[in-house]
């Protein structure tokens, strides 16, 4: 574990190249339970569902040099079995977590700087507001415990760890993907202590309030990706940092111009020595 653990602080010295593999879909865990990772309709599977097929660990990243030309080359969708599992920050598998990383990154916002010097995003983007807050798993045991159950018999524990395998940012419920208070009224009144004693009603209404958001690069175009291909990133800087906030982060990692747009993992989110076994 240790060895694990310096190498990997290493890795995040040169770069935060790092993020968060979760599925696309909250079916996800069941269909890897009931054989479909395999199955007829595999690659599909495979495809929505990285983390519960095994096909990446819950940190990830690109283990190879030659990924963002095979991405580029189309083997994301050809060849998903072996992209996903070795080049999963290529084929957006990969979801950044956002951090500001200068302590002027607020005044350098409140003065206008976000849309005078747009590459400043790379460096502040929370404080700019390219950031989207998620529901995102933080533990690899998600889809797991969700398909065996625990996000209704252990809510507290579960529904803090697993937001997205139990689906508490509902689009068909709420109307948006987005992590925020469905009830803002409603949260302040039951105060944050009440996130413990009845997590059930409380941590679905009230996720912002109970923490369990995660700030995140998510695109907001469908053909993210494809600009970024095409050097839009550079050329249509402002435009790409504010909606195009993870494809960025992919291409500029690659381009070696910056570790990306937002900043894939902090090194305090990595699990303790002695938590995981490896």
């Amino acid at each position: 574990m240790w060895r694990h653990l310096v190498a990997t602080l290493a890795l995040l010295h040169q770069c935060d190249a790092w993020g968060y593999c979760n599925d696309k879909d909250i079916s996800c865990a069941n269909w890897a339970k009931n054989g479909d990772c395999d199955g007829a309709n595999g690659d599909t599977v495979k495809a929505l569902c990285p983390h519960s097929c095994d096909l990446c660990s819950h940190y990830c990243r690109d283990l190879w040099s030659g990924c963002e030309g095979w991405a580029k080359g189309g083997q994301c969708t050809e060849n998903p079995g072996y992209m996903l599992k070795n080049c999963p920050t290529s084929c957006g598998a990969c979801k950044p977590k956002c951090y500001d990383k200068d302590d002027q990154c607020g005044s350098w916002a409140r003065s206008g700087e976000c849309k005078k010097n747009p590459s400043i995003t790379a460096t502040c983007p929370v404080s700019c507001g390219i950031c989207t807050s998620s529901c995102i798993d933080v533990d690899n045991n998600c889809p797991g415990w969700a398909a065996s159950g625990q996000c209704s018999e252990n809510e507290a524990f579960v529904l803090e760890r697993c937001p997205f395998s139990c689906n508490v940012c509902s689009e068909a419920e709420h109307k948006t993907k987005e992590c925020k208070d469905r009830d803002r009224k409603q949260c302040l009144i039951w105060g944050d202590h009440e996130c413990k004693v009845n997590p059930g009603a409380v941590m679905r209404t009230c996720p912002d309030m109970c923490g369990i958001c995660t700030l995140a690069c998510e695109d907001k175009q469908n053909d993210c990706p494809n600009w970024a291909k095409d050097d839009g990133c550079k050329e249509n800087e402002e435009f790409m940092m504010e909606n195009c906030p993870q494809a960025c982060a992919t291409s500029l990692f690659h381009a070696n111009a910056a570790c990306g747009t937002c900043s894939k993992i902090h090194p305090a989110d990595l699990p303790e020595p002695g938590k995981d076994e490896m």
